[in-house]
């Protein structure tokens, strides 16, 4: 039998969350496979009670974990990257990846007793990683987390693009910006594109995506024109909208203070692995305070930011705090919060228990 190209979702075509694909290239049934991400979603009340973290079945990948060469990480969302740790040890293969999805990767391994060494960290595009048949580069593209990559995935019957999750930002503020030239020239190299797989939860709006450098000004004049303490949450691995939102507290005369662990680790290791460059010495993550404000003077002069997860969690991230007086967050009716958020009907609920809580 001749050899083939073979790709195998597990997880994540046709929905959002728990991305996991499998290439592989060879003869039927003894193809040579890479794994491409290994990510979670998230359970809800409404469909999954109970249930904190779904990831992909792999008892296939563990059947035949002799054939895989490497796993491959595009970036450090949840959805990308939270399986690694859980799920490793059924895989065993070496892990491939930049440089600060390898420092967030090294986490979630430590965190479930998995070997650390086993991820390889690698340079973007032009540096190749041979992987069996394939050989993979990292090519930079924008996403709302640094150092994301789509992969330039080259076998023997033709060039494959896996483009990751990406937004086409020329100005990200964090992390490298998207280049259409170099997309030009990877597209004309040798015999063209095969195929492409495209992972990029709002593909199908028709809307222009906004650039992040645009709302500098507009957060700066909102957090300037509040009276009280302000709260934002959005993603923990959104570092540019961290500075964004930290600079504007800054300049505003008020003290930033970064809640959760999630997003203290995201910003210690942006700065570690030197994504992160010139952040308000005040908001740094070992010198903030708990946040308890003492006095309503004290309040008001504070800009509390909190992270949320995927879908629904927006919402429970904002009533986490006044809910369950997580870091003795001083939040009150007169005080203002800004959610960073697409809504979703789905999700009506819980954002009403969101704002019931504040």
């Amino acid at each position: 039998m001749s050899d083939r190209l073979i790709y195998l979702p597990l997880g994540g075509a046709g929905e959002i969350g728990m991305n996991a694909y499998v290439y592989g290239y060879g003869r039927p049934g003894a193809e040579r496979l890479i794994v491409v991400d290994l990510g979670v979603t998230f359970g809800d009340m409404d469909g999954a009670p109970g249930i904190d973290l779904i990831m992909a079945d792999v008892a296939w990948l563990e059947a035949n974990r002799d054939r895989i060469e490497g796993i491959f990480i595009t970036h450090a969302h949840e959805d990308h990257i939270g399986a690694l740790g859980h799920l490793w040890s059924r895989i065993k293969a070496p892990i491939h990846c930049r440089r600060f999805t390898g420092a967030l990767a090294a986490h979630k391994m430590e965190e479930q007793g998995q070997p650390a060494d086993v991820i390889q960290i690698h340079e973007a595009r032009p540096a190749v990683v041979q992987a069996g048949p394939f050989a993979v580069q990292f090519v930079p593209i924008s996403h709302s987390i640094p150092e994301s990559a789509a992969l330039i995935i080259d076998t023997p019957a033709g060039r494959i693009i896996h483009t990751g999750d990406f937004k086409l930002d020329g100005t990200p503020i964090v992390g490298e910006a998207f280049d259409p030239v170099v997309w030009h020239q990877i597209a004309n190299e040798g015999n063209g594109i095969k195929v492409l797989t495209c992972d990029s939860t709002n593909i199908f709006s028709p809307l222009p995506g906004r650039s992040e450098a645009i709302l500098a000004n507009p957060i700066l004049d909102f957090v300037t024109s509040q009276k009280n303490l302000v709260v934002a949450t959005t993603f923990a691995s959104n570092i540019a909208r961290l500075k964004t939102l930290a600079e504007a507290g800054v300049a505003a005369g008020r003290k930033v203070c970064l809640l959760g662990r999630a997003m203290r680790r995201m910003v210690s290791t942006a700065q570690e692995t030197g994504i992160l460059k010139g952040f308000p010495a005040r908001s740094a993550p070992k010198r903030l305070p708990i946040c308890r404000a003492k006095s309503h003077a004290d309040r008001h002069r504070l800009a509390g930011r909190t992270s949320r997860g995927l879908g629904a969690a927006v919402a429970r991230a904002l009533s986490r705090p006044p809910a369950q007086g997580r870091r003795q967050l001083p939040v009150q009716l007169a005080y203002h919060s800004r959610q960073r958020a697409r809504r979703d009907p789905h999700h009506e609920r819980v954002f009403g228990n969101g704002r019931r809580c504040l």
